[in-house]
C-alpha cells in the first residue's frame, strides 16, 4: 500500500482515508494499547495526547489537499492552529474518525476546518492552517 502522507511508518496518524467531496473527507486513526505514549501520559490512566489529535486532522487535511488536487501532490505542512478546542478524552483503544473541509485557499495556504469524533462522541474541533512552503513568506 502506498502511504497517504510523506510521514515515516512511526509518525503517520492515518490509517485510513475517505474523500466526501474534492473539498472535504474523513480519516481515521486507531489508538492501540501499545502505542509507547500510553506508558507515560499519564501512567495508570493512559490517554491519547493532545497534540496527536492536532496532528490526525493536520494528516487527514493533507491528505485532502495534496491528493484532493493531483495539480499540488507536493507536502503540505503543518502552518497554524487556530481556534482549536479538546472537549473531550481519547484513550487506548479509541478510533478518531478527522473530519476535514477546506474552507479557503491562498497563494500556497489552505484553512481547513476540522471535527474529530470517537462513536458519536464530539472530542476535539476546530481550524488549521496548511502550507505548501516549509518557511513562511515574509
Amino acid at each position: 500500500m502506498t502511504a497517504l502522507t510523506p510521514h515515516g511508518p512511526g509518525f503517520r496518524f492515518i490509517d485510513r482515508f475517505e474523500f466526501s467531496s474534492a473539498d472535504s473527507g474523513v480519516g481515521w486513526k486507531s489508538f492501540h494499547e501499545a502505542e509507547p505514549y500510553f506508558d507515560d501520559h499519564f501512567p495508570g490512566n493512559p490517554l491519547v495526547p493532545a497534540v496527536l489529535l492536532v496532528e490526525c486532522v493536520a494528516q487527514a487535511a493533507g491528505i485532502l489537499c495534496m491528493h484532493g488536487n493531483k495539480d499540488h501532490l507536493q507536502p503540505m505542512f503543518l502552518a497554524s492552529i487556530d481556534q482549536f478546542r479538546v472537549t473531550a478524552a481519547v484513550y487506548p483503544g479509541d478510533t478518531l474518525k478527522s473530519s476535514v473541509v477546506i474552507i479557503k485557499t491562498f497563494g500556497h495556504l489552505v484553512q481547513v476546518e476540522a471535527e474529530c469524533l470517537v462513536g458519536d462522541r464530539l472530542v476535539a474541533r476546530g481550524q488549521l492552517m496548511l502550507s505548501r512552503q516549509l518557511t513562511p513568506v515574509a
